[in-house]
């Protein structure tokens, strides 16, 4: 059973939410609570062990939502589950700040049932691996955007760049075969050109965890040391173990997405996922230069 810890003080908020959730995901368990204190209270009381997700209101009495998720990424304990913020402000700082605390992803209440499920299925994928086709937009008009994809495996790594290519033809998609390589790629960017790369998505073992989890922590401190906001970056691995998906967390990866038996069925929600990033997911503003 998935566990989501649905954080609101607003009551109509959270029964939509909750009904956009239960609509589109497959045995979930959704905890109501009313403040950022209330939740860690909880958490305080019993440290979940199945997967779970935090999804927390930003403006709430007692403990707001940058309170808790400071409070919660700042212990070790903790610090492991993801945490979506999602709030009425589409101020840039305010997303900016969310990001630099360790929000995992930041999304702008819509005012509709319809905007609502859409969300739901962006959280389905990104962070309950459970994928439904039809809850994204194709991105066939996608032009300009710059992914960077890390993946040792080479049969792996063609076909997601098959699939991403044929979902939308427009998209810059940058192979790096290793957490060596993909460092040098990196360093060899200038700071406009290291901002100009719109998604991350590597797999976990290259070949071993330690150098995947390295690299992950190596990217985060790269682009702060910029002074620039990192891309998003997504986690897409063979295991589903729940150590594995923690010490990314841990590690600072947006989402963590598992490779099913068969590739083909594991990379045709690419598309999807890339829209959930671009469209539904606010992120600090980023230049819309191309990477030559």
């Amino acid at each position: 059973m998935k566990k989501i810890y649905l954080v609101d003080d607003d009551e109509d908020d959270r029964m939509l939410a909750r009904q956009a959730l239960e609509s589109v995901g497959e045995e979930v368990e959704i905890v109501d609570l009313m403040d950022g204190n209330e939740l860690l209270i909880l958490l305080e009381e019993a440290l979940p062990t199945d997967p779970v997700l935090v999804l927390m209101d930003m403006n709430m009495p007692v403990m707001n939502g940058i309170e808790a998720l400071s409070a919660l990424k700042s212990r070790a304990d903790l610090r492991h589950i993801p945490v979506v913020l999602f709030s009425t402000s589409e101020n840039p700082n305010l997303v900016k700040q969310a990001y630099q605390l360790g929000a995992n992803a930041y999304i702008v209440k819509p005012y509709t049932l319809d905007g609502y499920i859409r969300i739901a299925h962006a959280i389905n994928l990104c962070f309950l691996n459970s994928y439904r086709p039809g809850g994204h937009a194709g991105l066939r008009k996608i032009t300009g955007k710059n992914i960077v994809l890390i993946e040792d495996n080479s049969d792996h790594a063609a076909l997601i760049e098959l699939f991403m290519k044929n979902g939308a033809p427009g998209l810059n998609v940058i192979h790096q075969t290793s957490a060596e390589s993909a460092i040098i790629f990196f360093q060899s960017l200038d700071k406009k050109a290291s901002a100009a790369i719109d998604l991350i998505i590597l797999d976990l073992y290259l070949p071993t965890r330690k150098q995947g989890l390295d690299l992950l922590a190596w990217l985060r401190t790269s682009y702060m040391d910029q002074g620039i906001p990192i891309a998003p970056v997504i986690v897409l691995s063979s295991s589903p173990h729940h150590l594995d998906i923690q010490a990314s967390y841990r590690h600072h990866a947006n989402a963590y997405l598992v490779k099913t038996a068969e590739p083909t069925r594991s990379f045709s929600y690419l598309t999807d996922l890339c829209s959930v990033w671009w469209d539904t997911i606010s992120f600090p503003n980023r230049p819309v230069n191309g990477i030559a």
